[in-house]
């Protein structure tokens, strides 16, 4: 009698506690909240011992999603999925969105419209944005641009905007060195036109929010004051990376808005010169976008080639640039086309080709602009006065002056060093638990000191390096 008693009360210990000791309503009230983590062991728990329950393979397959094992939620959203469980077919749609596999998450997201009866009132916040993210995405399928992608290039995510073999008349992009301002954070290419009279990049407004920004160069040959563009081109998120075609009315650039599909998308708009506003923005769509970041689409009309940087393909610090033969007017594949999908997302650049087509014409030219680019040796671009610039070390007069601007490029390369390592740390904070944010906290503040230091130690050696420099242009 006594060891019945004894199996009985393991039993019920065993119903009632999961390993973190755990009520499956403790569990679901976390599930609810949205600390997944600390609900994750309850559920996988109650799968284990109730392989067949929709309900338990749908959270912990959500809790899984949500912590970053977005492969091991997989079996329990699909399991949950064929049990009509209609948030395991939005999860699923995102995923199937991430991996590019447009066609499989356009027939998930309306399969759940169909559960929900395409009631959106009830659901919350994060669960609506989530499904109207792949609803824009997919309903790029119907307008996808043809184009010819004919070459690709993998390189470092840092700078990758050098690799970009455009001819001058299209402009030159940029490192930030070449602002006649206090070098901005956030900043990564700066762009200017073929006359070299106007400049355009990003830097964060008041808010944080980077902004489009532009000067032009005066009469006298000195950088007007700096001008932010209208906020109607963010989209409510931040936009960068911009370039003008040489009309001086239509702009590309990138920006992670409400219209974005994921991450930075590429946007269009043009100046209307009678008033000087832009246009209402517009996502070009794809290929070009896709739920990664999309970036820097510029267009060079001498070799009649266009580019444009991704990280879709997910390689660990690098970027794939694609270069591709421009349409002078938009022309779609056909939404019945059966590989529409991969075609949506570049599977394949061969498959973008046209039958007999000869790229090495096209190619020969890049090439010839890659040469140009080679042969002109810049260690950096600095600003002696507004009208000279020095861009290589052979370029000073003084010794001393020199010898400053080699300590100059040390501190400069040793601050880009340390404002990565701050970009982990704080991007480690928000994601750490409460005990390890105090450590981090010092890490963080030690390393902004130290950028506080260096980055004044800069000023003063530019301001050196012109005082000293600047007398011996008299002399020449």
């Amino acid at each position: 009698m006594m060891k019945n008693k004894y199996l009985i009360a393991a039993i019920i210990a065993g119903t009632v506690f999961s390993v973190n000791a755990l009520t499956l309503n403790q569990a679901r009230q976390l599930y609810l909240k949205g600390e997944y983590e600390k609900a994750l062991p309850t559920f996988l728990d109650y799968v284990k011992r109730s392989p067949k329950n929709a309900n338990y393979n749908q959270w912990a397959g959500v809790c899984l999603y949500e912590t970053g094992k977005v492969e091991e939620s997989v079996k329990y959203l699909e399991f949950a999925n064929s049990k009509s469980i209609a948030e395991s077919a939005r999860y699923l749609a995102q995923i199937a969105l991430d991996n590019l596999e447009y066609d499989k998450a356009k027939e998930l997201i309306d399969e759940y419209n169909e559960r929900i009866d395409y009631d959106e009132s009830e659901l919350s916040d994060a669960a609506l944005a989530g499904k109207h993210r792949v609803e824009r995405a997919t309903s790029m399928l119907n307008n996808v641009e043809k184009i010819q992608i004919i070459d690709s290039l993998v390189v470092d995510k840092n700078l990758f905007f050098e690799h970009y073999k455009i001819a001058p008349e299209a402009g030159t992009l940029n490192m930030t060195d070449v602002l006649p301002y206090e070098k901005p954070q956030d900043t990564t290419e700066v762009f200017i036109p073929e006359f070299r009279n106007r400049m355009l990049w990003a830097m964060p407004d008041s808010t944080g929010t980077l902004r489009l920004t532009e000067t032009y160069k005066l009469n006298s040959g000195k950088w007007d004051k700096y001008t932010f563009l209208t906020e109607d081109l963010n989209d409510n998120g931040n936009a960068n990376y911009p370039f003008m075609m040489a009309d001086g009315t239509t702009l590309y650039y990138a920006c992670d808005g409400d219209n974005s599909i994921g991450g930075y998308d590429i946007y269009m708009s043009r100046k209307n010169f009678d008033t000087g506003e832009y246009l209402q923005p517009q996502n070009i769509g794809m290929p070009y976008n896709s739920p990664y970041d999309d970036y820097l689409l510029v267009i060079d009309e001498m070799t009649g080639a266009g580019w444009w940087a991704t990280d879709r393909n997910r390689i660990p610090g690098k970027i794939t640039i694609y270069i591709f033969i421009p349409n002078e007017i938009r022309q779609n594949y056909d939404v019945d086309n059966e590989n529409i999908a991969s075609l949506a997302a570049v599977k394949s650049i061969r498959d973008t080709w046209e039958p007999g087509a000869d790229y090495s014409s096209i190619l020969e030219e890049i090439a010839m602009n890659n040469e140009e680019k080679e042969t002109e040796k810049k260690d950096f671009i600095f600003h002696i006065t507004n009208e000279v610039t020095y861009t290589t070390y052979d370029d000073f007069n003084s010794a001393e002056a020199r010898s400053l601007m080699e300590k100059r490029m040390k501190t400069d390369e040793f601050l880009g060093k340390i404002s990565k390592q701050l970009s982990e740390l704080r991007a480690q904070f928000h994601k750490s638990k409460l005990g390890d944010r105090p450590k981090l906290s010092t890490e963080i503040l030690t390393l902004e000191r130290t950028i506080e230091k260096n980055t004044e130690t800069l000023r003063e050696l530019d301001n050196e390096i012109r005082s000293i420099e600047i007398p011996t242009l008299r002399k020449r």
